[in-house]
């Protein structure tokens, strides 16, 4: 009677561990088709770009699941009528219209059957930083000029750009309903900038331009332009 008691305990401890392990194994392959807040990887950043260039903005792509990525994601999701649970799924994805990460083999494999004058001109693009100037939607707009000032970006000094991007000549604030954020400009007088920023007075056709100092911004004041969004 002993033994059979014995063995009907280890049978029971035996059955408890493998259940346990099934359910341990089971949430780690949703967690793998559901990637949620704290996630980070090359699907993240994927997320990222396609709610920016559909507008819900999370700043910059840098492949982190953050608070940012998870609110334009909770927006998106109730604007489209998708169940509303800040995962990337299997129907979020086929709304963003996100493609799946290529695999090295495939990159090997276009490397191999791409000629090296084609490789060469695609490193050469990939490396210059400028915008061309070839074409693009041109717009009238008043342009002002601000700075990191305090006083100028209150309750937010200290604090990058809207998209995260630091404060520095070439970012620009303007209304994300007449210039999507992160669009590359060019601004007559100005030169090359980037719509990284936004102000609770830049709304319409107005752009605020940052310079490096008062005086800088003081000797733009405020004037018409024509400003180009590529």
């Amino acid at each position: 009677m002993y033994i059979i008691k014995k063995t009907f305990a280890l049978l029971f401890v035996m059955a408890l561990l493998v259940t346990g392990f099934i359910l341990s194994t089971e949430r780690k392959v949703l967690a793998a088709d559901n990637i949620a807040l704290g996630a980070q990887g090359q699907e993240v950043e994927q997320l990222q770009a396609a709610l920016n260039s559909k507008d819900y903005w999370c700043g910059e792509a840098n492949g982190l699941f953050g608070p940012r990525t998870y609110n334009a994601l909770i927006r998106f999701q109730k604007d489209h009528k998708l169940t509303v649970n800040g995962q990337i799924d299997e129907a979020l994805k086929k709304a963003l219209d996100m493609l799946p990460p290529l695999s090295n083999s495939s990159e090997s494999q276009e490397s191999a059957t791409v000629p090296p004058t084609a490789v060469a001109d695609k490193s050469k693009a990939k490396s210059s930083p400028t915008v061309s100037r070839g074409g693009g939607r041109v717009i009238t707009m008043v342009a002002t000029g601000y700075t990191d000032a305090p006083e100028e970006n209150w309750p937010y000094a200290g604090a990058p750009s809207y998209i995260g991007l630091p404060l520095a000549r070439g970012i620009v604030a303007v209304d994300p309903r007449v210039i999507p954020m992160g669009s590359k400009l060019y601004v007559e007088g100005y030169g090359e900038a980037i719509a990284a920023d936004q102000g609770g007075a830049i709304k319409g056709n107005r752009i605020d331009l940052f310079f490096d100092s008062k005086a800088e911004a003081h000797n733009w004041g405020m004037r018409s332009v024509k400003v180009t969004v590529y």
